[in-house]
């Protein structure tokens, strides 16, 4: 009877400790679970931090949107292991009397790797995040470059028809036409815009002309006053085409922007294509 009763109790003790050690490993699950997305999640809003404070652009709106489904599943399964924790009572897993001599070094030590793997992290995400930016920012340029160098080609005539309408009080309405017709050859120019120069009281002026510009503007003095708002590296630029005849191309980026400055002289007129891109996300993802 005596080892009946031992035989039940040692298989008790037996199947309890298996529960309690079930109860531990799921625990410990959970938590790392919680840790892990938790991770992801702080990781995912230093990246959109330094993105928009840099103006970074790396990921495509595809990306992006799936970044942020993600990050929404995220939060859901940091609730579910956070209850899941709760109700296993997570803090046996802090039991004083498991490795009670050893224990507090190997937090430390665990502590102080976890610290510096996750600074490493932080590091390598903020370095892909540019890395990404610039090898984004090159290949645009290049693609940008490219593109409006093989519409320029392939459209020579009527490239060459634009220094001469502008010229002509007569023609000067087709230009717009021209305009718009090269606006809709490329994907990668929204807009192709017409830049020539003046002289306003001694002083060299821009002239823009769009595809949407009447017929009755550009009879106009000064096209109505459409001159052409740039900056002072831009202004610098054009006034080295204009005034010294550099014919040398220029492409402005900033942010998510870009412009590209394509000069053509023909016909005795010198102008200024100018090919006009927004782009609000990278291409890194897509």
């Amino acid at each position: 009877m005596k080892g009946l009763c031992r035989e039940f109790y040692t298989t008790y003790k037996s199947t309890s400790s298996m529960k309690q050690t079930l109860k531990l490993k799921i625990a410990n699950l959970a938590t790392w679970i919680m840790i892990a997305t938790v991770g992801l999640i702080v990781l995912w809003f230093i990246g959109f931090i330094v993105s928009n404070t840099f103006d970074l652009n790396v990921f495509t709106s595809r990306t992006t949107e799936f970044f942020l489904t993600i990050i929404g599943f995220a939060f859901v399964l940091v609730a579910c292991a956070a209850i899941l924790s709760i109700s296993l009572n997570i803090g046996l897993i802090a039991d004083s009397k498991v490795q009670e001599g050893g224990g507090e070094r190997t937090k430390t030590v665990f502590s102080r790797n976890f610290l510096m793997a996750s600074g490493l992290l932080v590091v390598a995400l903020i370095g892909f995040l540019f890395i990404g930016d610039y090898l984004t920012r090159q290949s645009e340029k290049n693609n940008l470059i490219a593109e409006a160098e093989d519409l320029i080609d392939r459209y020579e005539q009527p490239i060459d028809e634009l220094t001469l309408f502008i010229q002509d009080t007569a023609t000067i309405g087709k230009v717009p036409e021209i305009l718009k017709f090269l606006s809709h050859q490329k994907t990668e120019f929204p807009t192709v815009s017409l830049i020539t120069s003046d002289r306003y009281q001694n002083e060299t002026v821009f002239l823009q002309v769009h595809s949407r510009t009447s017929e009755k503007t550009l009879k106009k003095p000064y096209f109505d006053y459409s001159f052409y708002k740039c900056s002072k590296r831009d202004c610098d630029y054009l006034k080295e085409v204009f005034e010294n005849g550099n014919l040398d191309s220029y492409l402005w980026t900033k942010k998510n922007d870009y412009k590209f400055y394509y000069p053509v002289e023909k016909n005795g007129k010198r102008i200024i294509l100018l090919f006009v891109k927004y782009e609000r996300y990278g291409k890194m993802g897509s």
